[in-house]
């Protein structure tokens, strides 16, 4: 059975780009493993530009496995140079009964990570 995980992260000022970029990296990274399914992410922006990025990982073990890849290691050690992780309650968004965030539809290439 296939399981979602949502995290969020403060992106470094002039930095979103290149975190939704990394998080599209680790998708396709995760994908070739075969520790996530073949549908895209869902990669949000919160009102106060905060990111927010939901996946489908193939099972409730795909996550711990990912954390022994090298490659998504490395996309992941990236990523917290230009962002910082939060807590998902920390979002203005989760405190109302839907939590509404603008959905990113234009995915910046994969070169813009590099």
């Amino acid at each position: 059975m296939s399981t979602s995980i949502i995290v969020g992260y403060r992106p470094f000022p002039g930095r979103t780009d290149l975190v939704v970029s990394i998080l599209l990296e680790i998708y396709e990274a995760m994908q070739r493993a075969g520790l996530i399914t073949a549908r895209r992410p869902w990669i949000m922006r919160s009102e106060d530009g905060n990111v927010v990025a939901a996946f489908e990982m193939t099972d409730q073990y795909s996550f711990a496995a990912s954390e022994k890849l090298r490659e998504v290691s490395v996309l992941r050690a990236r990523l917290m140079g230009v962002a910082e992780r939060l807590p998902l309650a920390s979002l203005a968004e989760s405190g109302q009964p839907y939590a509404e965030f603008e959905t990113t539809t234009e995915y910046p290439t994969a070169s813009a990570a590099r």
